[in-house]
């Protein structure tokens, strides 16, 4: 049976229970919860517990009981001090953590005995000591830490030295005893300065004020040690503050970095001597450090540029193109890639100057990139180099390109490499041309046996570089049925890529073949012609004589021979080809003067080439009309006129060309026949086959020669064959 507090006791027991700042609950001494206070109803509602009798009623031993045989030792360990405390214990009491979802918390559970109207029972009371809890925590985690703090400052592999506002020190590390020889209880209670050179020009004081502004400082100094010794210190420095914050001291690091400055002094050197550009990068591209070199090239100083990302300092920021190039690069080092090229960088007086630029990745030793590394070797001198090679390159290559001569190079490979614009003729129906293998190439060009007599000697150069020479190879080609000449040699060279190669050198004798072919023709027609125009001269000579005084004799013949000559002078011209009609014209009656040709002589007809005899034979004929027009018709006045015209009949198979003289004087035909009239009559047809008609009108001498067209003009083209070097 369960204990029943009494209801003249219930009253006063409410209202003491409820007056506690903790949750209780009082269970009767079979375990039930006979009563609980408002701190524990509220606890059970905020908590997710029992939120309409908060557990009166409910057996606390049961619950403890149930809860410990699943597993909860705190639940064993609670209802074993409640049934200690049914049994005749004083107290029992037990901390617990009662974490939510938000915040950590924790409480202490005490039990002590109670008896109500000569019942036992038994008073639960549930405090929260989170804030004790906590502190505690703290405290313990402070006691902790700074007995990790103590054996890290002893156990420092540097020097650490704390000292008050007036440079008194106040702790030394066995560190500080190795650096500087002195022990802890010596230097305890000590001025800071103990450490100064005799000249050192800052004092203590300084240096306090510096820190407490900065809070934490960095700096390098110089310091003695109890030896004499001077030693290269790096320091960092910070406040010392009090639980109010007030600044009650000055805690410092002393790391010797004598033998890393000097070594750091010999790299600078080292590195200021270097015409180089040497620099160190941040990650993110800015630049912390860079050597004398650049600095002097550009007529700037350090300070001009560290700290600024390295693309917008003074050698990279005269073009974005430049600039953007280079933060691709910083982008490509910090993925770990080394980038190099050439490019240019602005120098003092906004000179550009090429270097020879690399940017690498500096790493950690986890591989991390800590650093970039920009570096820069002049290279003008050899750009200059590059760039005359180029030119001279270019020279030679425009002057192969320009030559008569014919190049080509075969490569190791046996496949055209190189063509010039002197070889290309011969190339002409093959493509593809470059990479083409060089024997299939030769065989659309050349037929059988040549063909393969050709390889097989390029082959051989080759292999051996025994250079072959043809000083006249005359064959007829396979793609175009031609005959072609070529003076050829090949030779054996280095290609530029290193391997072995042969150069065709040839010249191409074809159209000097047909020059010569040309000049032989020339010369036997000129032979032949040579024997005519002797028996020609010889004719004229035998008729001058017979039909001339003695004393008219030279000026007829020399008047006639100059006449032939005329003539002879347009065959010549024409290379022995042809003459035109109106040049020929024009020459025979070119002695009659400016005036006269301008003014009284009418030439028309269209535009044709005479053979060489036709113009021999015609010519004599004009020139024996215009001396006698000059003498005795049509212009041996003032107002005569002359009219040469030629022409073909409608169906071009015959020619004709007619002298006809008008308002000369009356005209009667001539007593007898002289040298002249043969010329006129005879002469003349018997040159081209035809047929004379001469009429002695009393209004002026007509004459017109008729023959066949074939006879007179040249019906095909005429190649004019020039000399070498003949514009």
């Amino acid at each position: 049976m369960s204990q029943r507090i009494l209801p003249s006791d219930a009253s006063a027991l409410q209202s003491l229970i409820d007056a506690m700042r903790d949750g209780v609950a009082i269970m009767a001494e079979d375990g039930t919860i006979a009563c609980v206070n408002h701190v524990w109803r509220q606890f059970a509602i905020d908590n997710g517990g029992d939120p309409n009798s908060h557990y009166i009623g409910e057996n606390y031993l049961l619950i403890c009981r149930k809860s410990a045989e699943l597993g909860d030792t705190l639940a064993r360990q609670v209802e074993a001090g409640l049934m200690q405390i049914l049994a005749g214990a004083t107290d029992f009491r037990v901390q617990y953590p009662c974490h939510s979802d938000t915040e950590q918390r924790w409480f202490e559970l005490l039990a002590a005995p109670l008896e109500l109207g000569g019942a036992r029972y038994v008073l639960i009371t549930h405090r929260n000591i989170t804030t004790l809890e906590r502190a505690r925590i703290e405290l313990t985690d402070a006691e902790q830490n700074t007995r990790n703090l103590s054996a890290i400052v002893a156990t420092m592999p540097d020097a650490v030295i704390a000292f008050d506002r007036q440079g008194l020190i106040t702790s030394w590390n066995a560190a500080a005893e190795k650096l500087y020889g002195y022990e802890s209880g010596g230097m305890v209670g000590q001025s800071i300065e103990m450490l100064y050179p005799s000249d050192w020009p800052q004092g203590a004081s300084d240096y306090i004020a510096e820190i407490i502004e900065s809070e934490i400082k960095y700096f390098d100094v110089v310091r003695q040690t109890r030896s004499g010794e001077l030693r290269t210190i790096a320091v960092t420095a910070a406040p010392v503050r009090s639980a109010t914050g007030d600044v009650v001291g000055v805690s410092t690091v002393h790391r010797d970095v004598t033998e890393e400055r000097l070594a750091e002094q010999r790299l600078r050197s080292v590195l200021d001597n270097l015409f180089a550009f040497v620099g160190v990068l941040e990650p993110d591209g800015t630049l912390v450090e860079a050597n004398r070199a650049p600095l002097e090239a550009a007529g700037i100083e350090a300070k001009d540029v560290v700290g600024k990302k390295f693309w917008d300092c003074y050698w990279w920021n005269y073009a974005s193109e430049i600039q953007g190039q280079l933060q691709q690069s910083c982008q490509r080092a910090r993925d770990g890639e080394i980038v190099r090229y050439d490019v240019q960088v602005r120098v003092a007086g906004d000179q550009l100057l090429w270097i020879d630029f690399q940017l690498a990745p500096l790493l950690d030793a986890d591989g991390v990139v800590i650093n970039l590394i920009p570096s820069g070797i002049d290279i003008s001198d050899r750009k200059a180099m590059i760039q005359a090679l180029k030119t001279s390159h270019d020279t030679f290559k425009d002057m192969v390109a320009g030559s008569p001569f014919g190049i080509y190079t075969v490569d190791a490979d046996f496949r055209l490499a190189h063509v010039s614009n002197g070889a290309q003729p011969v190339f002409e129906n093959v493509r593809p041309l470059i990479g083409r293998d060089f024997s299939e190439a030769i065989r659309i060009i050349w037929p059988d046996p040549f063909a393969s007599e050709t390889i097989k000697l390029f082959q051989h150069t080759l292999q051996t570089g025994e250079p072959y020479h043809a000083p006249s190879t005359i064959e007829r080609r396979q793609d175009s049925n031609d005959v072609e000449a070529y003076d050829w040699k090949i030779e054996r060279i280095t290609m530029p890529d290193g391997r072995p190669g042969v150069v065709c050198n040839f010249y191409d004798l074809s159209e000097r073949q047909r020059y010569d072919e040309h000049i032989r023709y020339l010369m036997r027609e000129v032979n032949h012609r040579s024997k005519n125009l002797l028996t020609v001269v010889l004719s004229i000579a035998r008729q001058t004589s017979r039909n001339s005084p003695p004393a008219e004799f030279l000026d007829r013949f020399a008047q006639r021979l100059y006449s032939l000559s005329g003539s002879q002078d347009l065959i010549v011209q024409g290379n022995w080809g042809g003459v035109s009609v109106k040049g020929l014209v024009q020459s025979q009656i070119e002695h009659l003067g400016a005036e006269l040709q301008g003014n009284r002589i009418r030439i028309d007809g269209p535009e044709m080439v005479f053979t060489p005899t036709a113009a021999q034979g015609i010519g004599m004929a004009l020139h024996e009309l215009s001396t006698n027009a000059l003498k005795y018709g049509s212009l041996s006045n003032s107002t005569g006129t002359v009219s040469i015209d030629w022409d073909t009949t409608e169906n071009g198979k015959s020619f004709w060309i007619r002298w006809t003289e008008r308002g000369g004087p009356l005209v009667s035909p001539p007593e007898h026949k002289g040298f002249g009239r043969t010329v006129i009559e005879r002469m003349a047809a018997l040159s081209v086959g035809g047929t004379v008609e001469l009429d002695y009108a009393p209004e002026g001498v007509q004459w017109q020669l008729t023959a066949p067209f074939e006879e007179v003009a040249l019906t095909g083209g005429v190649e004019l064959i020039k000399t070498p070097g003949e514009a």
